[in-house]
């Protein structure tokens, strides 16, 4: 598992200029490994505290702010002393969040992470997005990813300048970052991006590998990855675009009156607040300014939100959880929005009124349609799913990581469920996936659907009238029709009788078909597997089928079909072996967990 550092930065960014570029004389500091032998002494310490500092990856967390402190070891301390000499008002504002990602045993998540990002990148233009580096606008993610792969970790930036649509080359204003980050940090670094331009605000994501240009553990001061680094990008910004006009910044401050999301208006009026007070009356002498009128009018916003309480004229109560109600608003908001854009991506339009934006919080299974799935918080790699459910809503999940979210396609049948805790562990919360095959597809399928199961099952999932709900009723009926074409029903008033064995004879059938076509392929002779008999072969890969997910062994003269199991993802190209079950299944002998099926 991957343990995650994280390090928030949303304060406005300053303005300085950049002297490391030009003057021979400056003076630049770069701690690190101490190499010197003059003062064996003091060896020992020094070696403890550096060990100290790597191992934390060289930020300290202890529940202080970023500006508590500093971190006495790391690449670009100095630098950000430099940096953050020229803070001020007119500085073009970026935010930077940044977490720096330790790797355990399973290195996979970077490669998934990476597939998201640049599925997700959208260019300026509208086309897909691709990842880029120092030197190409085509970089190569997955060799990027094997050469993290023995890594002790890597770096996750997102850099999201607020006037990116004014710089004329969000690409070209990354690279020229991340040659300034070389030069304060003293070394080449190894990184690639992505932009997205799909969302409100357009943002780059960086990822930089964990090692310097020495082959040593890169480890950057906790001071470089909290200001430094949004101090260069805010220079940079300032450096093409000019300083922040009074107009702009008068904008962005009347943008923030309206705002549904924790704003620095609110971080003013928290630190104005006085035992929970916000007194907004002049003061006798004084002439309102228009910064108290901006006051005045966020006020009104948060009691207009039930966040604030009038108590009299410019006076209101302002309760200390006005911040987590506001970030809780603004997250409930861009839920709304994903919602809104995920189903009607699908051509599926839904009522907001059918939104259900934590759908795990029930406890409840959640069956439906797979509409979308992707990085809930691209910063952290946790996963979101849409599922078009048969209860007639629309339900928004947030997962723990990509592989909780399955790699079913868009558009096949999928429930969301806890699973049963295992000893020393906590229930997990994952998609498992009922049918690869969409609604569409399965009506005239050759094999054993997941409508067969709903019409010959003897507890059917209960369905709305409305939604995804209603399709599958529809579905259903015309899977009848066609299995009574097919010979396997017939009707009877407005009753439907089945074949006997109905799910049997279409598994057979379609692992049948499928087994010619494969060994027409290969030339493998297949070999099937009946109850009690042993399996084994190469695991060549999984076959998708309308009667679920197999696997195709190898054993070097012919190949079998067996229900596939989420172990054997980790064993393609491996050799395996077991003894097939009554019930489908297979009695691998790997693993602890014994009988397991389809699923």
């Amino acid at each position: 598992m991957q343990t995650p550092q994280r390090l928030e930065i949303l304060a406005i960014p300053h303005l300085a200029p950049d002297r490391t570029m030009s003057r021979d004389d400056d003076l630049r500091i770069r701690p690190g490994r101490i190499r010197s032998t003059r003062a064996p002494r003091t060896k020992p310490f020094i070696t403890q505290a550096l060990a100290a500092a790597e191992k934390a990856g060289g930020v300290r967390q202890r529940g202080s702010r970023s500006g508590a402190g500093r971190s006495a070891f790391g690449r670009g301390r100095a630098a950000s002393l430099r940096a953050g000499s020229g803070l001020g008002r007119h500085a073009r504002l970026v935010t930077v969040k940044a977490r720096v990602v330790r790797h355990g045993a399973k290195r996979a998540p970077l490669t998934a992470h990476l597939n998201y990002l640049r599925r997700d990148g959208v260019t300026r233009d509208g086309s897909p997005g691709r990842m880029f580096d120092a030197a190409s606008d085509d970089a190569d993610h997955k060799a990027f990813a094997g050469r993290c792969e023995e890594d002790r970790h890597h770096f996750r930036f997102i850099v999201s300048p607020e006037d990116a649509g004014e710089l004329a080359d969000l690409r070209a204003y990354t690279r020229d970052l991340m040659a300034t980050a070389e030069r304060d940090l003293g070394t080449k670094l190894d990184w690639i991006a992505v932009d997205h331009w799909n969302t409100e605000h357009p943002h780059v994501h960086v990822l930089v590998r964990g090692r310097a240009e020495d082959g040593q553990n890169l480890v950057i001061s906790r001071d470089y990855i909290g200001q430094g680094l949004r101090a260069r990008a805010s220079e940079r910004a300032a450096l093409e675009l000019g300083p922040r006009t009074e107009q702009e910044i008068r904008r962005g401050q009347e943008r923030e009156v309206e705002a549904e999301r924790w704003t620095g208006l609110d971080r003013q009026l928290a630190r104005e607040t006085v035992n929970g007070v916000v007194d907004l009356r002049p003061r006798f002498g004084e002439r309102p300014n228009e910064m108290h009128g901006l006051k005045v009018g966020r006020m009104r916003k948060l009691e207009a939100l039930g966040i604030a309480e009038p108590l009299g004229p410019a006076q209101w109560q302002l309760p200390d959880t006005a911040e987590a109600s506001l970030r809780e608003l603004q997250l409930r908001g861009d839920i709304i929005a994903r919602l809104h854009r995920e189903m009607g991506d699908q051509g599926f339009e839904r009522s907001p009124a059918t939104f259900v934006l934590d759908g795990a919080a029930a406890g409840a299974p959640v069956l439906g349609r797979l509409s979308a799935r992707g990085l809930d918080d691209e910063l952290a790699g946790s996963a979101f799913v849409v599922i078009d459910g048969v209860d007639g809503r629309a339900h928004h999940i947030r997962l723990p990581d990509l592989d909780a979210a399955s790699d079913a396609p868009v558009g096949a049948v999928v429930e969301a469920r806890w699973t049963e805790a295992a000893e020393g562990k906590r229930p997990r919360l994952l998609v498992a996936v009922r049918s690869d095959f969409s609604l569409e597809a399965q009506v005239t399928a050759e094999g054993a659907t997941w409508l067969d199961r709903q019409l010959v099952g003897r507890a059917p999932a209960a369905r709305a009238d409305s939604g995804f709900g209603r399709e599958v009723e529809e579905a259903l009926q015309r899977r009848a029709d066609h299995l009574a074409t097919e010979g396997l029903a017939r009707r009877q008033g407005r009753q439907v009788v089945f074949a006997r064995d109905l799910l049997s004879t279409l598994r057979r059938r379609e692992l049948d078909g499928a087994a010619a076509r494969i060994a027409a392929e290969t030339g493998l002779t297949h070999q099937p597997a009946g109850e009690g008999e042993h399996v084994a072969g190469v695991v060549r890969r999984r076959v998708a089928l309308a009667s679920g997910r197999f696997a195709m062994l190898d054993d070097g003269m012919g190949f079998q079909l067996v229900p596939w199991s989420d172990p054997l993802e980790k064993r393609l190209g491996q050799q395996v072996a077991g003894v097939a079950l009554s019930g489908g299944g297979v009695d691998w002998s790997f693993g602890r967990k014994r009988g397991l099926g389809i699923g």
